[in-house]
């Protein structure tokens, strides 16, 4: 045995004492008496030999009656391929999961000190807690299952993992999932995406987006090689994410005036910043023009300064920005000027317009024009969406008949390449004037091409909610929801039940031409939850009651979600918490907490559909015990904001807008909180 050997021998010795340690009553320390070791030994020694498969580790809590088992992924990248292997084995039999959102790692908690011992020895590899009832049949059934799992991978020869999706269907669908606020579907793309072979540095752009439009600015600065990644030639969006991210520590000492903090805050990031003094401004949010603007002052850069001035002028964008920001930038550059005086003859140099970006790569200017390259599948359209140019032009909803009468008479390759502009659609239009006709033509786009991933199911809903909100004439409206319901038996299911259910509800919440279409809509979704309701969980069960109740369909449902004698106890047996709901859809907001008020009466529900922070704002994220956000059309001002002063660990995203997905990840925020107190 070699040096290095000996040294992982020892290395993986030492985790399995802490990991059968404190905490952990399966097989205490190891020891080798212990009249119960024959059930977990398979693991181990599968682990000590170093097989080709996941590492498969049970624990027994020692504090509560709570069975379950970790599964460690062999390698950094293959989060997707054992997530695939686990259901495979495990699947809806012996484990419990949502199918849309798919089987996700879990955060391991540095308290538990079972748990950061997992987090010591895997590293970077994704690690997943399965759970399983609490009987011992359960819990031999599940180690059963997954003890084959371990030996039928070993036995495999080395292949290749692939997925059936191309890579450009699935940059569509992460792109919809983000837009459509499907926070746990567009990790779950993400997963297939590095399955499927897209490179690191675009992985690396596509996480920086996504933990942007969540708000996670702290886990984004703290990614990987981030100082190696903004040396990159970076599309505007990503450029602006890192900015974002940036502003979160700059924005308190700005707000309270104090320049010289704010000043400290950033030269802790300044190579990281630095790289990026080069963006161009002039679509840039105030969060990271203002960070462009402070790094610049810091250095004396006044060709930069120039540019970000000329750039906040001309788009009279002033009163965005910190007032004690803009003096100081305008004092450097008056200062800049003046000592600049003496030399007004010599030669200038070359001098940097208010937009650098090349007049070449702004061919592409209109919704029209961005839609037609993109069902080209020209190189401009994939640079508009990259670049996120359409958001400097006027609304889609400017060019709605045109957009509609161009995706209808699309061929099938050029309706294909079209979805790809969907999330670029969806977030354009926002809660603001719907495009109707458009998002009815990209609603027969998904139907057509069957369209029912996770992320596409996301869009297909957000697509739904802007063609009811646009008032179509009673034909267009009847014809609409038939296109809905005519695939129904193709993606509705207990384990999609909040996706059908967020349906319902916006029917319920749109004006209404055509009576008859609406209840047929509501009979055809909610029928199949009825037949299966004792595979419903309480959120879905609670929500489904009343949305029953509401469109008049006169199902049966039980009084509770079924156990089989693993459920904790009842909702409405939890103490008193503070919740803080957050989503544009103020409609949203009013259901979910009408019904959390329901399931657990304790619980203060407070809301929030702020685009800023505001003091208001802060405060209730301060004394939240729980967060929940929508993402969809979310701020990165708002959202930012919340996780920034959010003191709790436990903060929770919506798999869509509706409120079915607002309620469901309430409620499993709600357990989770709960159970740590």
């Amino acid at each position: 045995m070699t040096q290095i050997q000996h040294e992982q021998r020892e290395a993986l010795e030492t985790f399995l004492q802490r990991f059968f340690g404190t905490g952990n009553g399966v097989w205490p320390v190891l020891d080798p008496d212990y009249r119960f070791k024959d059930r977990t030994l398979p693991f181990v020694e599968a682990l000590r030999r170093g097989d080709d498969a996941p590492a498969v580790l049970p624990r027994a809590y020692t504090d509560r009656d709570r069975f379950v088992v970790y599964v460690i992924a062999r390698e950094p990248g293959e989060r997707a391929k054992t997530a695939e292997l686990i259901r495979a084995f495990a699947g809806p039999t012996y484990i419990a999961y949502d199918e849309q959102v798919g089987i996700q790692p879990v955060w391991l908690d540095p308290a538990d000190p079972v748990e950061q011992a997992i987090r010591d020895y895997a590293g970077e590899r994704a690690t997943f807690r399965l759970e399983t009832g609490r009987t011992l049949e359960h819990r031999r059934n599940l180690a059963g299952a997954l003890e084959l799992m371990q030996r039928t991978q070993a036995r495999r020869p080395p292949r290749m993992w692939r997925v059936a999706k191309p890579i450009g269907r699935l940059l569509a669908e992460f792109d919809a999932s983000l837009s459509a606020g499907a926070e746990a579907a567009s990790s779950v793309v993400l997963d297939h995406l590095e399955a499927a072979g897209v490179t690191a540095a675009n992985l690396a752009n596509l996480r920086i987006k996504r933990l942007d439009r969540l708000g996670r600015s702290e886990e984004l600065l703290q990614l990987p090689r981030l100082a190696d990644v903004v040396q990159q030639d970076l599309p505007l969006p990503v450029r602006e994410a890192i900015l974002n991210a940036v502003y979160a520590a700059l924005e308190r000492p700005l707000v309270e005036g104090d320049l010289p903090a704010a000043r400290a805050r950033l030269e802790e990031q300044g190579r990281i910043v630095s790289a990026l003094l080069d963006t161009a401004g002039g679509n840039l949010g105030a969060p990271a023009l203002s960070v462009l603007l402070l790094a610049a002052t810091i250095v004396d850069d006044l060709p930069v300064l120039r540019r970000l001035a000329e750039a906040v002028h001309g788009q009279d964008r002033v009163g965005a920005l910190s007032p004690l920001l803009w003096q100081d930038a305008q004092r450097v550059l008056a200062e800049g000027d003046a000592a600049a005086e003496p030399a007004a003859d010599a030669d200038p140099g070359p001098q940097i317009a208010a937009d650098d970006t090349p007049p070449a790569e702004q061919s592409v200017g209109s919704w029209p024009a961005f839609l037609a390259a993109v069902a080209a599948g020209s190189s401009q359209g994939a640079k508009a969406i990259e670049e996120r140019s359409w958001s400097a032009w006027p609304p889609p909803a400017d060019h709605d008949a045109v957009l509609a009468e161009l995706l209808d008479g699309l061929e099938n390759q050029a309706a294909e390449e079209a979805w790809g502009a969907v999330g670029a659609f969806i977030e354009a239009v926002g809660y603001a004037a719907p495009a109707g006709l458009t998002a009815h033509a990209f609603v027969r786009n998904a139907v057509a091409f069957d369209r029912f991933g996770p992320g596409d199911l996301a869009a297909l809903q957000a697509l739904v909610e802007i063609a009811l909100r646009a008032a179509p004439s009673a034909q267009t409206y009847a014809e609409l929801l038939d296109e809905i319901g005519a695939y129904r038996s193709r993606w509705v299911s207990p384990e999609r039940a909040a996706i059908a259910l967020d349906f319902v509800d916006r029917l319920f919440l749109a004006a209404c031409p055509d009576q008859q279409a609406r209840s047929t809509l509501a009979y055809d979704l909610l029928e199949p939850l009825w037949r299966h309701q004792g595979r419903l969980n309480e959120a879905d069960l609670a929500f489904a009651k009343r949305l029953s109740e509401e469109m008049d369909v006169p199902f049966s449902w039980q009084e509770r979600a079924a156990s089989d004698g693993d459920q904790e106890s009842p909702l409405s047996d939890i103490a008193p918490m503070k919740v803080l709901l957050y989503s544009l859809d103020e409609a949203v907001l009013t259901r979910c907490a009408e019904e959390i008020k329901q399931l657990a009466p304790a619980v203060d529900a407070a809301r929030s559909s702020d685009h800023v922070g505001s003091a208001q704002l802060r405060q209730k994220a301060r004394s939240a015990d729980l967060v929940v956000i929508a993402t969809r059309c979310a701020k990165h001002a708002a959202t930012g904001f919340i996780t920034q002063h959010a003191r709790t660990q436990h903060i929770f995203y919506a798999d869509g807008s509706g409120s079915a997905s607002m309620l469901r990840a309430a409620v499993t925020g709600l357990r989770s909180a709960a159970g740590s107190r």
